[in-house]
């Protein structure tokens, strides 16, 4: 139990995906939230604080699970990689000291001096048969052991040989398109081990020259990697916030991100019609608040799916079925049950050439110990004159423990990890009468 005097308010936190957007002259210069029916969102609006949210920060765009990173409060500095998430999600963790990529695999030709792409399948559908066909390899002073995971991908994790550090702070061999050169992996300038970084580059690029000659004569005859990953230190969520928590992402990188910051994970398959996706998710979420947790994320692709259609109006009506999905939020904050939270991970703007923009979306804090604004409507306009401001994703959480009075008073340090929430009684160590 918390301490005594303590909140036990939850918090649910919503993430619409990709929701944020710019305004399209097809919607009477509106953004998609903005010009869809949205009478639950408003609702929220109105019986919570508004403001507008830079996930990362202005102009960057984010992909989602960064932004999902700060949105649960931890500093990008510090974020481990997707490789490690990807490695997490399919239950097969990298050891310490390991780095762990992302290998998909295409079909390659050689032209000046360069593997050029010409066949980029999708990795995730599809197969590709490996057998009698060995990818191990000893290459530059690392171990590279790949592990298929489905579809035409899988996972490379690099050791070390000789004992000396390998780092996950390199850059990706996949330009993401076909009739373009493979990239060579290179150490990141910001790498804090700028020799381990250059060894790790080293070695993916000897694995990937390998493949070519492992799977010489085969339909998909290179493998390249992407998205380097290896285990972090962070904070487990629990111990920062002093809630117990879960997440109702969709699939392995949601599940692996769980894990990485140390939220429970609870898989429902994304259905293909957005309210229905919604609807089973809330009922999912009053179902865990039931059960005792403490913090729920609730987590729909949805609208980043829309956006990526390009075509603003279709957003829109996928974001008003969203919406129709949502009234229980809107029960739980005029109970005071709970403090819910609504935001977006970035823009998907739904015209133009961009994948994710890095503009504002707007937020809101609906319950808790503090009242409403002015703010009635939910949308990027309409927030930016709420009391909230301008705010970052690490921002969030930290104002939504302080609406559910459940804010450590950080001038007193009870435990060894910096703890931002009220801690149980439980998590406290207590002082022994005698020395062991």
């Amino acid at each position: 139990m918390l301490r005594p005097g303590a909140s036990s308010l939850p918090v649910v936190m919503v993430v619409l995906d990709g929701l944020g957007d710019r305004r399209h002259a097809v919607l009477d210069n509106r953004t998609p939230v903005e010009a869809a029916h949205t009478p639950n969102l408003d609702a929220l609006a109105r019986r919570g604080r508004s403001g507008v949210l830079y996930p990362l920060a202005p102009g960057l765009a984010p992909s989602s699970h960064q932004a999902h990173f700060a949105l649960f409060g931890y500093d990008l500095e510090r974020f481990p990689g997707r490789g490690l998430l990807e490695a997490l999600g399919e239950g097969v963790p990298p050891k310490p000291g390991e780095v762990v990529v992302r290998a998909s695999f295409a079909k390659v030709t050689e032209r000046d001096d360069a593997y050029w792409i010409v066949e980029r399948p999708d990795p995730r559908s599809g197969e590709i048969d490996l057998s009698g066909l060995d990818l191990d390899a000893s290459l530059h002073g690392a171990r590279a052991s790949f592990v298929y995971t489905g579809g035409l991908q899988g996972l490379l994790f690099l050791r070390s040989e000789g004992g000396a550090p390998l780092s996950h702070f390199v850059s990706d061999a996949d330009p993401l398109e076909a009739d373009a050169p493979v990239l060579e992996v290179l150490p990141l300038e910001e790498a804090p081990d700028a020799d381990a970084a250059a060894r790790t580059a080293s070695a993916l690029n000897a694995w990937m020259r390998h493949t070519r000659r492992v799977l010489a004569g085969r339909p998909l005859d290179f493998a390249l990697v992407k998205w380097a990953g290896e285990r972090c230190d962070v904070t487990p969520f629990e111990q920062r916030y002093g809630l117990r928590g879960v997440s109702l992402g969709a699939g392995p990188l949601y599940a692996g991100l769980a894990a990485a910051v140390g939220l429970d994970h609870i898989e429902i398959p994304m259905h293909r019609d957005p309210f229905e996706d919604v609807r089973v998710r809330t009922a999912e979420m009053l179902r865990l608040l039931d059960d005792g947790y403490e913090f729920v994320h609730l987590h729909t692709k949805h609208p980043d799916h829309a956006g990526h259609t390009k075509d603003p109006r279709h957003k829109a009506d996928v974001i008003a079925e969203i919406d129709r999905a949502l009234e229980p939020l809107v029960e739980l904050a005029e109970r005071g049950s709970a403090v819910v939270v609504v935001c977006a991970d970035h823009q998907t703007p739904s015209a133009g050439p961009l994948y994710h923009g890095g503009g504002p979306v707007p937020l809101v804090i609906a319950g808790g110990a503090d009242g409403p604004d002015a703010v009635h409507v939910f949308g990027e306009s309409a927030c930016a004159h709420g009391c909230l401001g301008t705010l970052r994703g690490a921002d969030v959480l930290p104002l939504a423990l302080d609406a559910a009075d459940r804010s450590a008073f950080l001038a007193d340090r009870m435990t060894s990890r910096l703890a931002l929430g009220m801690q149980r009684q439980a998590a406290l160590t207590p002082l022994r009468s005698t020395e062991r």
